[in-house]
């Protein structure tokens, strides 16, 4: 299969899209966006206290996402859909010797969603991993994102059916 550049669309060349963060290239090809699975688990808590709570993931090394900030869709064990903005990587303000989590605030959500086994789609890398000098310069970036995200998601459509059910 190739694509309209006449470039062969394979699972190779998605894998690299999805490790450079060009998941919405990969979605795409794929016809779908790019979607994780775990269980949510439980982190340092700092989120909570920063306002921007979030549900804790751990990715399988096969993943292999781009370290940043994305908008995302957050889908529950029920089936509930929210809208987020997640970051995945290793938290350099506040651990630098992290293993990769991926974190999603889950906009006007509260509630508890530990042990749950939930999905993550992303729509759009927003920017790579930095460390910031101090938790101020987080919370005003993350507040950043958030808009960002909000706005990236308010003008998203289905890519095709399947994508409509995975991801609206």
């Amino acid at each position: 299969f190739r694509d309209e550049g006449a470039e062969v669309v394979s699972s190779s060349r998605i894998r690299v899209l999805v490790g450079e963060g060009e998941v919405a290239e990969a979605a795409g090809l794929l016809g779908y966006r790019f979607t994780v699975e775990s269980e949510v688990v439980g982190g340092q808590q700092l989120g909570r206290t920063l306002g921007f709570p979030t549900a804790n993931m751990r990715l399988s090394a096969e993943a292999a996402l781009r370290e940043g900030i994305y908008a995302v869709r957050f889908r529950r064990a029920d089936g509930t859909l929210h809208d987020g903005v997640a970051s995945f990587g290793r938290r350099p303000t506040v651990d630098d010797n992290g293993a990769p989590l991926l974190e999603t605030f889950v906009f006007d959500f509260s509630g508890d969603l530990y042990g749950e086994v939930c999905q993550v789609s992303f729509f759009g890398f927003l920017r790579p991993e930095v460390k910031f000098e101090g938790l101020d310069a987080l919370v005003a970036q993350m507040k950043r994102d958030e808009a960002e995200a909000r706005a990236l998601l308010a003008g998203v459509r289905p890519l095709s059916d399947l994508d409509a059910a995975m991801a609206f």
